[in-house]
Formats: structure tokens, C-alpha cells, sequence
């Protein structure tokens, strides 16, 4: 008799499509998950809540088809469509409650936070850093204030070399989107030189290794380029029948070179001139990239250029320089590859002692393969850079030296990583030291 199984087929019709407005708004949540970690939290429990009480209706549709079989079809029926009425104001009540959070505007759903943390252990020769380490804590935003207005601010928590833990905004930039070719972005950025400088920020869990090369280090862990810049940036791309073509324009303010005891010499630090540039100099720069499809899938080549006037924080126009930086890189990321060569060449010149111009240069090169869970790496990296040039020779870490790194990286899940990493590096220079250390470290995102 159709009386009596129409409500039956009718509620079940009704928990399938239930079934998958949930799935689907608990999908909707996870695709979201790196722009909206709140409400992939309240999707998840409404998920929990959902799907206990749609198997709990389930099982009285089954029960309710079960009686109603052996049951008179005139008895049955008044019994079978108050069931059925009652399963479907639920079911109907449970797709508002989904729809409702899914469909829910941009600007009620929270502010979006992400972070990385690290912690790990190195081991190093007699002199060297022995000992547990606690790595950063960094935490990043993304607010968006409409179609058009973003921003993005990195807050980070670390450590130096002597145990103090210290705070950096290491990014602060509001952004506006002219087109789909073209971001405008204003404040403290990643200076887009190169491709490691903008690829991996603070969050170690990113990068295959745990040390970045050593002259592509941030400016307070002893890195020689200026990695910060505050100013205006335009970044963008454009689609052509090949592949795409990529481009990165800024100006900013110039960095100065803080230096710990001037009578010594040799143990200063960039400063990026986070309140403006001391000396009204101004750093200028781009990088041109072309990223392949068809045949070369994978492969990105660039170029890029950096001009700025740095000086050191004592008078003005003493130990001022014209830093020329130019460069070349190239990527393959495809088929479980990873593979990044970086050159850079410098053309500076002494603005203020006389000693004219110096040439230096710096690259790397590094190759990993995924198998799996496992990604083994090896990175050799050198850089030849002219004491006499007093931009390199003011700086603590401005000496020439030779580095390779061999290490491995397990991934637990997509956002828990375990790596080691054995170094050797050579202080090529005059006086240079050579030493070995082990590095392990455990990094997260969440």
C-alpha cells in the first residue's frame, strides 16, 4: 500500500539530502581553513551535532518502516505521517543551522589568525651552541575590509643566540586590488628579491630545511641583504599562452648599518629603518619572473635588481655606500621535485672613504626529492664577498664562506613536520674558522 511507504521513502529522501547539505557545508568550512580557521571550528561541531541526530532519525524512519510492514495499512498510516511530519521539520531545522553559518557575510566571521611554532635540539663543535633551542612562535593575520582592502601582519616571538626573547612586527603591509594583474600593497614587506626571500617567511614549518642560507638570513639573525623593506609595493602577473609572467616593483625607505662598538669595526647589524630612512636614502627595486606551463610545467626563471644609499649610525655621510644588487634564480616544484638555485652579484660603490667600486657575489643551490612522508635534501651555498668593500666589511656576518647542508624532513600530516640537518661551514676569508653543528627540529602550523 503506497499510504504506508511513501512517508518512509520520503523521510529517507529527505536525511539524504540533509546528509549532504551537511557534508557539503562542513566541505565549504575545510576549503576555507587557511582563511577562516573560527568557523571551520563552529562547522565542525554543528558537523558533530548534526550527524548524531541525523542518525538517530534514521533509525526511526527504520523503525517506523519496520512497523508500519507489518502493520494494517489504515492503522499504520496516521502513525507513519506524524513521523514523518516531525522528521522533516528537523531535517529542516538542522539545513537552516548549516546554511545559516555557511552563508554567513565575510565580515561576521572573525578575524583571521594562522601561527607556526618550532622547537628542537643542535649540537655543534667546541665553541658552538650546544643544547635544546626553543625556535619562533609567529603568528600572522589576514583581515580582509572588503573586495578590494586587505592587509597582512606577522607578529613573531624568538630568540637570539644569547637566550633573550624579543618581539618584531615582521610584516605590517595593507594592500588594495586594482585588478587581477595588479596588487598595491603600503608598509613593512618582504623585499621581493630573489625567490626564497618572499616564498618562506618566519614559519620554519614552511621551508624544507631549518636554516635558511646563511646570507638570506632576516637582518637580526645576522643576514647581510636588506630582507625588510618598509615603503610601497606593486606585485602581479600576467597569463600568456605559455605559462605566466610575474613582476614585483617597490621603493622604500634604506636600511643603515647599526654598528656595536665603531672603534672595533666589523660586528654591525642592517637596520631596516622601520621610521623612515636616516639619511632620506631610498632603497629601489624589481624582479621579473616567468613561470612555465605545457612541456616545462614547474620550472619559474627570474631576474632582479636592488639599488639603495646606505650609510652606518654615526654622522651623516660617513661610511656611506651605493648598493647595486642584481641577480638571476630558477625553480623546479613539480612530480615531488624541489629544486632552487639563487646568484646574486654586487656592484658597490664607496661614496664617502674613496676606494671606488667592489664586486661580490652569493648563490645557492638546493635539490630535495619527496618520497612519501620523506623528503632528503642538499644544499651547498658560497659567497665571495670583498673586505674592502666597507658595506660588507661593517657587517658581523659580512665574510665570505662556503656552506653545505645535508638533511631529511618526515611530515606527520600536511601541518606537523620533523627534520635533520647536518651542516659544515667554512669561513673562507682571512682568520675564518671552520665548524660543524647537527640541527634537529620539530615545527608546526596551525
Amino acid at each position: 500500500m503506497t499510504i504506508i511507504s511513501s512517508p518512509g521513502r520520503s523521510a529517507t529522501a529527505r536525511w539524504r539530502r540533509a546528509t549532504l547539505a551537511v557534508a557539503c557545508a562542513f566541505a565549504f568550512g575545510s576549503a576555507q581553513a587557511q582563511t577562516a580557521p573560527d568557523r571551520v571550528s563552529e562547522l565542525e561541531q554543528l558537523l558533530k551535532q548534526s550527524l548524531q541526530q541525523i542518525e538517530s532519525l534514521k533509525q526511526r524512519v527504520q523503525q517506523l518502516e519496520s512497523k508500519s510492514a507489518a502493520a494494517k495499512p489504515a492503522a499504520a498510516a496516521p502513525a507513519a505521517a506524524a513521523a514523518s511530519a516531525e522528521i522533516t521539520e528537523k531535517i529542516t531545522a538542522l539545513e537552516g543551522q548549516v546554511n545559516a553559518i555557511s552563508t554567513r557575510p565575510e565580515e561576521d566571521r572573525g578575524l583571521d589568525m594562522h601561527g607556526f611554532a618550532d622547537v628542537g635540539f643542535v649540537a655543534g663543535d667546541k665553541n658552538r651552541p650546544t643544547g635544546g633551542y626553543m625556535g619562533k612562535l609567529d603568528f600572522y593575520l589576514t583581515p580582509k575590509f572588503g573586495d578590494r582592502v586587505k592587509a597582512l601582519m606577522e607578529l613573531n616571538f624568538e630568540t637570539s643566540e644569547e637566550g633573550v626573547v624579543s618581539t618584531d612586527v615582521e610584516r605590517m603591509q595593507i594592500g588594495y586590488t586594482v585588478s587581477e594583474n595588479l596588487t598595491a600593497w603600503a608598509g613593512r614587506f618582504h623585499t621581493p628579491f630573489g625567490y626564497w626571500n618572499t616564498a618562506f617567511h618566519h614559519g620554519a614549518q614552511l621551508q624544507t630545511s631549518i636554516l635558511r642560507p646563511k646570507f638570506l638570513e632576516f637582518e637580526d639573525a645576522g643576514g647581510i641583504l636588506p630582507a625588510h623593506t618598509v615603503g610601497l609595493w606593486g606585485t602581479g602577473g600576467i597569463k600568456t599562452a605559455g605559462g605566466r609572467v610575474g613582476y614585483d616593483l617597490y621603493a622604500g625607505n634604506s636600511p643603515t648599518i647599526d654598528l656595536g662598538d665603531p672603534s672595533v669595526g666589523g660586528d654591525g647589524t642592517l637596520n631596516p629603518g622601520l621610521h623612515g630612512s636616516k639619511y632620506r636614502n631610498a632603497t629601489l627595486g624589481g624582479n621579473l619572473n616567468y613561470n612555465f606551463r605545457g612541456d616545462l610545467n614547474g620550472f619559474t626563471v627570474g631576474a632582479h635588481v636592488l639599488s639603495s644609499r646606505i650609510g652606518d649610525d654615526l654622522a651623516a655621510g660617513q661610511n656611506l655606500t651605493q648598493l647595486r644588487m642584481y641577480g638571476a634564480w630558477l625553480t623546479y616544484l613539480e612530480n615531488d621535485w624541489e629544486v632552487m638555485v639563487e646568484g646574486y652579484g654586487f656592484r658597490n660603490n664607496d661614496l664617502s672613504g674613496g676606494t671606488g667600486s667592489h664586486t661580490s657575489s652569493a648563490g645557492y643551490a638546493q635539490v630535495g626529492r619527496t618520497f612519501g612522508n620523506n623528503t632528503p635534501f642538499v644544499r651547498f651555498e658560497k659567497t665571495k664577498l670583498d673586505q674592502n668593500d666597507q658595506y660588507f666589511a661593517q657587517q658581523a656576518s659580512g665574510r665570505s664562506y662556503e656552506r653545505t647542508a645535508l638533511g631529511w624532513r618526515y611530515d606527520f600530516n600536511p601541518k606537523t613536520a620533523i627534520k635533520l640537518e647536518a651542516v659544515t661551514t667554512n669561513l673562507t676569508d682571512p682568520g675564518g674558522e671552520r665548524y660543524n653543528e647537527l640541527w634537529t627540529q620539530f615545527a608546526v602550523r596551525f
